[in-house]
């Protein structure tokens, strides 16, 4: 039916450039932000799930930075300890050759004031070592996050009672008596370095899994929110095409009508 009321053709033409043009739309929003959720009602639960892999990325980050801060912790620990390690070290040096006889008390003496000063200095790093503001030799322990979840793990901090106080070598009798106190000594901060060294073990293992669980997490949140760049192009060139055939289209439309003239004059 010939009519110029309504054109038919041109409102078909119409929707469809409309249609076409807001496809196009969107594989230009996508291609531009490289995510297949750049407009979210594509994909609602896409969105939702993602949004929850994203956090979920984020506390994996913060556990990972937690774990560290433990291991420069238990690291600063162990080099307080390793220091108080070579001070008794030098301490029981001190007292085999105090138990020396040949020495005179003067030269006994001489040996007593250096050991007097490393007594004071390991009372002095026991009380004193901090780090952070955090007292390093006490009896508590730190907690720390290792997994998105919100699973936690300690590392455990000990106070240090090496029994040294009334331990001299000003006699020989005394300097025979520190050995086997300053070897027991010896012997409490080794196991405890020991210790110390197994947590910043277990740590860097939480860290490993941690890293591993966020690569996981990252992966199965690309294959929600990236998009597939090769499938995106090919959709916005055939979406350009239409775009450009359904212009044309209302083009003819809107000159076809003009035949229906012809029977007017």
């Amino acid at each position: 039916m010939a009519t110029i009321g309504t054109n038919v053709a041109a409102l078909n033409a119409s929707f469809f450039l409309t249609l076409n043009n807001e496809s196009l739309t969107k594989n230009i929003k996508k291609l531009s932000s490289g995510s297949r959720l750049a407009d979210p009602v594509d994909d609602a639960a896409g969105v939702a799930v993602s949004g929850k892999l994203d956090a979920s990325v984020r506390r994996l980050i913060a556990a990972i930075e937690g774990s560290q801060n433990v291991i420069s912790f238990a690291q600063t620990a162990d080099g307080f300890l390793q220091t108080i390690q070579q001070q008794l070290t030098r301490m029981s040096e001190l007292a085999q050759r105090a138990t020396n006889g040949a020495f005179g008390s003067a030269d006994r003496a001489n040996y007593a004031t250096e050991f007097e000063i490393l007594k004071t200095q390991i009372a002095s790093i026991a009380s004193n070592a901090s780090f952070n503001g955090t007292s390093v030799f006490v009896n508590d322990s730190i907690t720390v996050a290792i997994n998105a979840q919100g699973g936690v793990d300690s590392f455990a901090l000990r106070s240090i009672s090496l029994g040294l106080d009334t331990v001299s070598i000003n006699t020989l009798p005394a300097a025979q008596a520190a050995i086997s106190s300053l070897t027991s000594a010896l012997s409490t901060i080794t196991t405890r370095r020991a210790e110390v060294n197994s947590d910043i073990s277990k740590f860097n293992f939480h860290i490993q899994n941690i890293r591993t669980e966020r690569i996981n997490v990252e992966a199965a949140n690309s294959r929600i929110k990236d998009l597939d760049i090769a499938a995106e192009s090919t959709s916005l060139s055939k979406n350009n095409i239409l775009l450009q055939a359904a212009t044309a289209m209302l083009a003819q439309a809107n000159t076809s009508q003009q035949a229906v003239l012809s029977l007017l004059r």
